[in-house]
Order: structure tokens, then sequence, then C-alpha cells
């Protein structure tokens, strides 16, 4: 069937945990509200990292809107008018704003409202938090389990024992769900029911499904889960937004479909909307997208149109990844959710109408695939993309750079990829996580979180990249260091190269005059220059600035 392609359903399965009404997230202490805040400035810092040739000092001005110059204090002093506000912050370093190349941040807005399973350290700590928390619609949602450190594997049952009614439970991956009796009954799986193509029921040694489903199989139950309203959307997002100004993002690419869209809208329409986004639709919205003439790189400064989106294979942390030889120890080789036939269709299609192709690949055979697909599509306004790109055959390395496609990769995810890679893909991990690779050959790069399947704080990343270690700091001199890249790269990757990949070089991503002023001040020792990701990871913004206005600044 054509344009069928495995969509996750995003935030459409998730709802609140607490009454919007009356409860709301705490502010951040020390973070003065951007109402407050003006919309034009002198910032005097240790250093400003224009990303810019030539161009550098340690005071940026900028008012309208606009850059207005770069250079020392003593020259910026005399230019700006003096009665602009100043804002000193001597030891802090200046980029342009940092974008998260891929996100799903109306999923995220919510899922911080409902129970919250990450770091479950066994299946019985985050059965108790499910037992602890509040139901919203009949419903109990959660987000973020992995069972892949657990001794015990997922269950229904024991979701039985602490709740009569439906519980849906998205894993840290977002490839998986947990359900219980009441979830399945509610959707009417049974025993009988047939796994969905490109899905799995996982069951029993009696056929009877155990309550995790994978890939395609979670939309059984993900579309019998009641929807937020808009107002509930509407007001989280909000509060997304200003979290995410607090951590430097000043924009985003997010993965979505239309309700997140028409939210997004709203907040323009309404002038609320104060990050940046390229939104990228699920490929089942492609007909009408055609229909309605939609065009990549169309939109306003705040609100424009990627790529579709669409799925080649699953993830590594549920085995579900689609890889060229069998993991470790196994006969399986994942899980490929899409035909080729069907994959090619839908991007010609996509294609041939001014839409870019954002796909979604993270095995080494998925890869290819995406590869041998994107290569034979006509260039439009915006590159065609690679999300996660996350194992790579070195044959297809050149491949990529060549095809002027963009690799939008995701450092967080080394922080809890690493033994998994080890154990599930050996050898092959040396494709993993690859920056190095690409980038000497050429390739753009975009890095992003992934939220929430990670931390949308930026700091994580740029650790991840530059220490390629995990949480707990191993291994010592890194994992595959080799692939270990520089400070600026690493900012580059969430500056220059996201706005090459959202058409946007000439007025972002670079901080000259002219240019739209989004930049963050990031209260850093000047160690994390010099590749230091301890350093940087125990900095924090400062002061973030988008389109002009100053939106979070710490006193």
């Amino acid at each position: 069937m054509p344009f069928q392609i495995f969509t996750y359903a995003t935030y459409q399965h998730v709802e609140t945990t607490l009454d919007p009404a009356s409860s709301h997230l705490p502010r951040p202490s020390g973070v003065i509200e951007s109402a407050w805040l003006p919309d034009s400035g002198v910032l005097r810092a240790r250093r400003v990292l224009s990303l810019s040739p030539g161009l550098s000092g340690d005071a940026i001005w900028w008012s309208g809107g606009r850059i207005q110059g770069v250079g020392s204090v003593a020259a910026i002093d005399r230019q700006a008018p003096k009665a602009l506000p100043r804002f000193d912050h001597p030891d802090s370093l200046v980029t342009p704003g940092f974008v998260d190349g891929h996100t799903h941040f109306a999923m995220w807005a919510v899922a911080r409202r409902r129970v919250r399973l990450a770091g479950a350290r066994t299946r019985a700590e985050a059965v108790a938090r499910v037992a602890a928390g509040a139901p919203s619609q009949g419903w109990m949602v959660g987000h973020g389990w992995d069972a892949n450190r657990w001794a015990e594997t997922p269950d229904r049952h024991v979701l039985d024992d602490v709740h009569a009614i439906p519980v849906y439970l998205d894993s840290l991956d977002v490839h998986a769900a947990w359900v219980n009796s009441a979830a399945l009954a509610v959707a009417r799986v049974t025993r009988d029911t047939p796994d969905p193509p490109g899905g799995r029921i996982v069951r029993d040694g009696s056929g009877e499904p155990t309550g995790v489903l994978l890939e395609r199989a979670v939309e059984l139950v993900a579309k019998a889960v009641p929807a937020p309203s808009d107002e509930i959307l509407d007001d989280a997002i909000r509060e997304a937004q200003t979290e995410a100004h607090r951590l430097g993002v000043t924009g985003i690419h997010d993965v979505e479909d239309e309700r997140a869209w028409r939210a997004f809208r709203r907040l323009e329409q309404s002038g609320e909307l104060r990050l940046r986004v390229l939104f990228h639709p699920p490929v089942a919205a492609l007909p009408d997208l055609v229909r309605r003439g939609a065009r990549s790189g169309a939109g306003s400064a705040w609100l424009g149109m990627g790529g579709v989106k669409l799925f080649l294979d699953g993830s590594l942390g549920s085995r579900t990844a689609w890889m060229l030889e069998p993991y470790e120890g196994s006969r399986d080789r994942g899980l490929p959710v899409a035909g080729e036939g069907e994959a090619r269709e839908a991007m010609r299609t996509a294609a041939v109408n001014g839409i870019a192709v954002t796909v979604h690949a993270i095995g080494d055979a998925a890869v290819r695939r995406a590869l041998d697909l994107l290569e034979t599509l006509p260039r439009v306004a915006l590159p065609h993309r690679i999300e996660h790109l996350q194992c790579i055959h070195p044959a297809d390395l050149a491949r990529v750079a060549r095809s002027g496609v963009v690799a939008s990769m995701q450092p967080a995810h080394l922080l809890t990829d690493i033994p998994l890679v080890e154990r599930h893909w050996g050898g092959r991990g040396r494709g993993a996580y690859a920056f190095r690779s690409l980038l000497r050959r050429g390739t753009a790069v975009v890095f992003g979180s992934d939220v929430p399947v990670a931390s949308i704080d930026p700091r994580e990343g740029v650790y991840a990249a530059l220490e390629r270690k995990g949480f707990d700091g191993a291994p010592r001199a890194g994992w595959r260091p080799e692939e270990r890249i520089g400070f600026e790269d690493v900012v580059r990757g969430y500056t220059v190269a996201a706005a090459h990949a959202s058409g946007t070089s000439r007025r972002l991503g670079t901080l000259a005059r002219g240019a739209e002023a989004d930049l963050v001040a990031w209260a850093v020792d000047s160690a994390a220059e010099g590749g230091d990701g301890d350093a940087f990871r125990r900095g924090r913004a400062v002061l973030t600035v988008v389109g002009g206005r100053v939106v979070m600044h710490r006193s």
C-alpha cells in the first residue's frame, strides 16, 4: 500500500499525568523571564566564537533582530549606542545559537508531564514508578524504560498487579511499548492477532502476548490511547520551550505530525514561538502535502517545512536496527520496516514534487539501502537527510559525502550505547558514530538529541562527541577515540551544519554583521575550547538570545 511506511504516533499516545490548570513545572532559579528582557544589547565575554572566517573578539552587539558587530570590548563600546543594555559575562564563551537537529519536541513536551521511567535500574523500580503515577483519561502513560540492563524482562502481568486500567509505556528509544492486559484488551490484541508488517508482538512459549510490542506493532495499542487536548499540548510546548532556552537551544529540527505542526502554528500566530522550527512531517502525510503544493524550505522565519520522514529500520536498543550481518551470537539481522519498492515510490514522489526526504536508518544495511535510494533522487531546495546513521559500513563512508546527503546524528546516544554496540555489533562497531570519518570526507554532519530518547541538553551531546565516553566516564581513553573530533567541529554540528540543512545559511549559523541575532553565552572553563568535554558539561548557558530578543538570562 503506497505511503503507509511506518511512522510513530509521537505525542498522540502521550497523555499528561498533571492537571495543567493547577500544576506547573517549577521555573529554574536565577533565570529571568523573557517577557522582562530587551530585544537589543551588548554582550561582553571572554571570547566570541563567530564561526565566520576572520571575525573574532570578546564582545558582540545586536539590535533590530540582527548582529550589528563583533569585535573587541573597546571597539563595540564605541560603536554601540550607549543606551543599549550591557550584559557582562567576562568568563563566558559566546557561540551562535545551538540548534537541536533531531527532536520529537511536542512528544517530549507532554512526556515531561507523565510517568518518567528513564533511569529505572530494575523492572521493579519501573513498576513502582508506574504504581505511584496519576492516571489521566482512564489510562496510565509513561516513557523511558530500558530493559537492556534489567535482570527480568518487561511483562504485562507485573503491570496488571498495580493497575486495572490500561497502561501504556514507551521504551526509551520509542521503538517498543510495554502494556498491560487491559491495554491489550482495549486494542483487541490477542494470541490470534498477526504481527503487522514491519512489527512484532512478543509472545511467550504458549503464544500469548507478553505485553511487549516492537516497531509497527506499537501502533496496535498506541492508537487507542487518548490524545491530549490542544490546550494541554500548547501549554506543554510553552513550558518545554522555556526549558530549551534555559539550556541554550534556539532552534529545532522537529520530526512529528500534523498536530504538532498546528500547535507550532498557533504559537507562532500568537507571537509566542521563540524557537526556530524546521518541521519534518511523516511520509503518511505525503499525498496531502503534494495536493497542497507544499515545498521543502517554504515557511516563515520561525516555522519552515523540512522533508518527509520515513523509516527503513528500527533501533539498536530493541535489536531491530537492520544489519548487513547478524547480531553477535545470533542469526537475527534486525528488522527492515519498509519494503524497497514502497520506500522508493514514496521518496521519488516526494522529490519530484520539491519535497526533501528524511530517512531513519540506524543499522549498516539500512544506511546502505538509504544511500541506494537517495542517490537516485533529484535535488530539491533542502538537502536530503539520513537520520541517525548510527552504524555505517566503511565502504559506504565516501558515498555519503558524494551524495550531498546530510548526516543527522545524535552524539548523546553514545552515553548509553557503547556497551550495546560492543555486545550486539562487535567489531562492526568501528562504523558506529563515525563523526571524524564522515567529516574528513566532507559530509555535512548535524548534531541533535532525539529528545525524549536522550536529553535535549546540548552539554551532553558536546561531552559525548568530545570524549566518546559513557555516563560513567568509561572507557577512560574514550571509545574508538580515532573518531573523536575537535570543539569547533562539534559546535559547527549544532550551528553551521544545522543552518545548511535548513537552507538558512545566509542568515543563521554564524555570528556576523547582518545575521539573525541567535546566540548563546556559555559560562564554561576555557579548557572546553581545547576539547575538554567535562569542562563544557560542567558549564551552563547564562544568556540565550533568539531573533534579537533575550529569552533567558542568569544574572
